[in-house]
């Protein structure tokens, strides 16, 4: 008999995230705050790095630093032993070592490390390291690059190149964009700290995918995976930025190993800016084709992706996520897709909110905006005439993925008639006739994107004898709110009150697989996991409670008041009772989801209203409505704020941030003081609109969520400022849409 309940349903529920009291009081423990026994009396290291993007190694000498106050040990790569290369999936030849032994191919690498009694000996004596190389010229620009480091190219298509839709259309509009290195910049950097205890290696580290990174760190250190345990702390901030691991984190339980004793490092923001993996770097060739009433038949897309000097996650990413993505959202029959990714005198690029999904999509948006201007048509008819529709859910699309359940147009007209897409218009068009030097520029960006990634996620639901509940899944959280996500799903399911709930997540010892936090996954891999396993476990308790209310198991059913018969709930036994008579510390079922490849594509409409100063180029972003479709939504407040910071991070992107480096490699944005993050008084209030269209892919009907906000909202604030000025000849500026940028390109045009 299927599981009952009559209390009121968690989903649904806009609850507070039980963890919010903890941070907002600054008890909480991030890496830095770990003061577990086994690490008192840590040592603390400092990183040695190239001043050079490339170049060649003449000598490292470390014999100063080593004479110095409190230094414990200065290593070099003649000083690794029983060190396994580090491994990357394009072989050996692209691998990066752990410590450079002839070359150093960016600026920050790092080529020494020093230890100390305390973090400022360390820095001091780093100081004292004298590392001679012999410069030679970096390679920066992707043009040159594509001369002389590709990686590896792909093509996926509906054939082989065609270029019959796009000779034969009426319209065919070309596109290149740049999409630059942007930062994840989360407030919490790299943190580690590690120590060998009792015969295991245990490290504490702000990292979104620790199961990944134990497995890792085994195979470097040549040791049983079993032997380690890797621990996420409250970790402050992730966005992709933490899920490929960097030199120094691998170097840190080395040294621990090695020395053996606590090790600790606590990457500064410099370093952080300087070294860690970047994301985007991306430059997207387009080519679209359509007739003169706005049908859209063909497009074209190659990317060359900038790998850096190490190729990581960010060159998979075109291949993986951005391919399934050619013809967006749109019934395009015709779509071509192709990309080769380069290696530059670069930090490496990993993955980054909305990776491999926003650039593209954002790239095409304004493609669509410059068909629909060539055309004479509106933007918006443009986007009606073409997305798919309901009924053509499940979608194929020509490079083979499979679209789940939407309502593309509904959203799309949710959106203008909110944002009052008629009346800007008119008002766009008085201050045009009027000749105000303030342009209105309303931008529309509707979208998909690939969720999940394929894979699945482990989890186990424990009921102890007093009646509480333990969830224990393999993700982590870096602000996700999962603990009272992964509450609401068990608390329906065992009608067990959501306080009553702990969850227990980014523990290696805990579980025993996880992938962690990657592409948007967590809900529709470990909440149904949850999901799952709370079920069965109510299965096995109806058969003790059967017992004790001498029933037939098929009758018991559990409500609010307890385990009962059918019908009769005064007569009930508790979870507490239940697992009493199971004879048991505890009853636990667990499960592993797997999401047997059908991602789900989350989707909406972003519509981004700003003001252009034509005689200085400033930008203000005056309105954002979004229209979101996130499938069954668990808690509300918590995907609104996962909506929230997305939006945000698309604005910084479009209006400022981007990472510069000088003719050298050397990085000029190397602070907050040159980074341009947006700020509060920069952003609007925004309109977050939920649009629910379950999927089909599983039981519960989730998508994800948590990089919706950036793929829509780039191309709509893109667009939005490109409108604001298209009437004054300026039909394109590249990311981002800086005063200046948007100041230069009107006087080009002659204005």
């Amino acid at each position: 008999m299927a599981h009952e309940t009559h209390q009121t349903p968690q989903t649904g529920r806009p609850l507070l995230r039980a963890e919010d009291i903890g941070l907002l009081r600054g008890a909480t423990a991030f890496t830095a705050d770990i003061r577990d026994p086994a690490v008192q009396n840590p040592a603390f290291v400092a990183f040695v790095r190239s001043p050079d993007a490339a170049g060649t190694i003449r000598s490292i000498d470390t014999a100063e630093a080593l004479a110095a106050p409190g230094v414990v040990a200065a290593v070099t790569c003649a000083d690794l032993d029983a060190l396994a290369p580090y491994a990357l999936p394009f072989g050996d030849h692209l691998s990066q070592p752990i410590l450079p032994s002839d070359e150093v191919k960016f600026a920050g690498q790092v080529v020494a490390a020093v230890v100390a009694e305390s973090r400022a000996e360390a820095v001091d004596a780093a100081e004292l390291v004298m590392v001679d190389i012999e410069p030679g010229e970096p390679v920066l620009d992707i043009d040159h690059a594509l001369d002389v480091s590709v990686v590896e190219q792909t093509r996926f298509a509906t054939a082989e190149r065609n270029d019959e839709p796009f000779a034969n259309a009426d319209i065919t509009i070309e596109l290149t964009q740049w999409s630059p290195r942007q930062l994840p910049a989360p407030m919490e950097g790299r943190s580690l700290v590690a120590v060998e205890s009792e015969g295991r290696l245990l490290v504490w580290s702000a990292v979104q995918t620790p199961h990944a990174f134990k497995n890792n760190l085994a195979k470097l250190l040549d040791m049983p995976a079993n032997d380690i345990r890797v621990v996420a702390p409250a970790v402050g901030g992730g966005f992709g930025g933490k899920v490929g691991r960097t030199v120094e984190e691998y170097l840190v339980p080395y040294l621990a190993k090695k020395l053996g004793r606590a090790v600790r490092w606590d990457g500064t923001r410099s370093e952080y800016f300087a070294t860690a993996t970047q994301g985007r770097g991306e430059r997207i060739e387009l080519k679209l084709a359509g007739t003169r009433e706005g049908d859209l038949t063909a497009v074209r897309a190659h990317l060359v992706k900038d790998g850096g000097a190490f190729p990581m996650v960010g060159v998979v990413l075109p291949e993986g996520y951005t391919s399934k993505l050619a013809n967006g959202c749109y019934d395009i029959a015709h779509a071509e897709f192709s990309s080769v990714a380069v290696l530059t005198n670069r930090p490496a690029t990993s993955a980054y909110r909305g990776a491999g999904r926003s650039p593209y999509i954002s790239a095409l948006e304004r493609a669509i905006d410059r068909f629909a201007l060539e055309a004479g048509l509106d933007p918006a008819e443009v986007r009606r005439r073409n997305l798919i529709r309901p009924e053509q859910m499940p979608f194929t699309t020509p490079t083979g993925a499979v679209y789940d359940e939407a309502d593309y147009p509904g959203d799309l007209d949710r959106a203008l008639t909110t944002v009052g897409y008629d009346e800007l218009r008119e008002e766009q068009a008085a201050r045009r006739a009027g000749g105000q030097t303030v342009a209105l520029g309303i931008g529309i960006a509707s979208y998909n994107h690939m969720t999940t990634g394929g894979g699945g996620e482990e989890a186990a639901v424990t009921v102890l004898p007093d009646g509480s509940a333990v969830v224990v899944t393999g993700t982590t959280s870096q602000g996700h709110g999962h603990t009272i996500t992964w509450a609401q799903i068990a608390a329906d399911v065992l009608s067990i009150p959501v306080e009553s709930i702990s969850v227990v997540e980014g523990d290696t010892d805990a579980i025993a697989t996880g992938v962690g936090a990657v592409g948007s996954r967590s809900l529709q891999t470990a909440g149904m996991a949850i999901h799952v396993a709370a079920n069965d476990l109510v299965d096995e308790a109806r058969l003790q409670a059967a017992e004790l209310l001498e029933a037939a198991a098929d009758d018991i059913v559990l409500s609010d008041a307890g385990f009962h018969v059918v019908g009769t709930p005064a007569r009930a036994v508790s979870w507490a009772e239940v697992v009493t008579h199971a004879e048991s510390d505890e009853m636990t079922c667990g499960d592993f989801y797997d999401t047997e490849g059908r991602n789900t594509f989350p989707s909406g409409t972003h519509v981004a209203v700003v003001e252009v100063d034509t005689e200085t180029g400033a930008v203000r972003v005056k309105r954002l409505v979004a229209v979101d479709d996130a499938g069954t939504i668990v808690n509300p407040m918590i995907v609104a704020g996962q909506l929230h910071g997305g939006i945000a991070s698309a604005i910084g992107q479009v209006l400022g941030e981007v990472v510069i480096h000088d003719e050298r490699g050397n990085q000029l944005t190397s602070s907050f003081m040159d980074y341009q993050m947006p700020t509060a008084d920069q952003l609007p209030m925004f309109d977050i609109i939920a649009s629910e269209t379950p999927s089909s892919f599983n039981t519960l009907g989730f998508k994800g969520v948590g990089e919706s906000g950036v793929v829509g909202a780039t191309g709509a604030v893109h667009n939005a400022i490109i409108d604001a000025i298209t009437h004054l000849g300026v039909d394109h500026i590249d990311l981002p849409c800086t005063p200046e940028r948007i100041w230069s390109a009107l006087q080009a045009a002659g204005n």
